[in-house]
């Protein structure tokens, strides 16, 4: 009974103590003093700063195919490989290397032809074979889709625009975060008749590269006409949120 007790009044001390903790620590969940360098009763303020980095494209992406369909498979087959061949050295022709060509998509489908209760079935095959293209030199992006759209293909999904080495832009942007952060700070400290002080832990949420298709598909698809005419590749804007709490004396 005693040791009971004991156990009891033990429990019941921890208890307090941890509620004494909870109460006195103006610190971050999961936060320790000794991590921050400062004691329990350490004020902050935790800000979101944003930034925003606006960058022009460097290369584009493109994805083209090839849909054939024949009531033998190996028909489709054949007929598929050799439009894509005619694809591929078109490419080859534009100047397009063979690192910056790669298969997106092969699939072969029955198509069962059913059209109606009454209708008679009409099964064929159908392969669609469709290939990403990088192409490096934006003035030549018409051209190289009026050149595989007159080899053969005729399914054309997109063009997308990127940048090949977005780490400058992403700097711009966390700097931008960064400042937007302090400012923030400041004001609220400001407002709290407080000082700003050190920073004591900083976390990012890394941005998104959000890919401009500036109506593409259509201009693309005007291609199958004959022509894809120009394609605009817009600018592209990175954005990032970065997470800093002050100390406030």
């Amino acid at each position: 009974m005693g040791r009971k007790l004991i156990l009891v009044l033990l429990a019941a001390v921890v208890a307090l103590g941890l509620a004494g903790c909870v109460a006195a620590g103006a610190l971050p969940a999961g936060s320790s003093p000794a991590a921050w360098g400062a004691g329990a009763s350490t004020r902050y303020v935790t800000v979101v700063g944003r930034g925003e980095a606006k960058a022009k494209p460097d290369i584009a992406s493109l994805d083209v195919g090839v849909q054939t369909k024949a009531e033998k498979v190996s028909d489709a087959v054949s007929q598929a490989q050799a439009v894509m061949n005619e694809v591929l050295a078109a490419l080859a022709e534009q100047g397009i290397a063979k690192d910056d060509i790669r298969t997106s998509n092969y699939s072969i489908y029955l198509d069962e032809g059913y059209r109606g209760p009454d209708a008679e079935p009409q099964p064929t095959y159908r392969v669609f074979n469709s290939v990403n293209i990088i192409v490096r030199d934006l003035n030549k992006v018409s051209a190289v889709l009026d050149a595989v759209v007159a080899a053969g293909a005729n399914q054309v999904y997109g063009v997308s625009f990127t940048l090949e080495d977005w780490h400058a832009v992403e700097a711009e942007a966390r700097e931008k975060a960064m400042a937007d952060a302090g400012e923030r700070a400041q004001h609220l400290a400001q407002l709290a008749g407080l000082q700003l002080g050190q920073v004591l832990s900083v976390s990012e949420v890394v941005g998104t590269q959000p890919t401009i298709m500036p109506v593409a598909a259509e201009r693309a698809a005007a291609g199958l006409g004959g022509g894809a005419g120009p394609v605009e590749p817009g600018q592209l804007t990175y954005s990032t949120t970065i997470q800093v709490t002050y100390e406030l004396k």
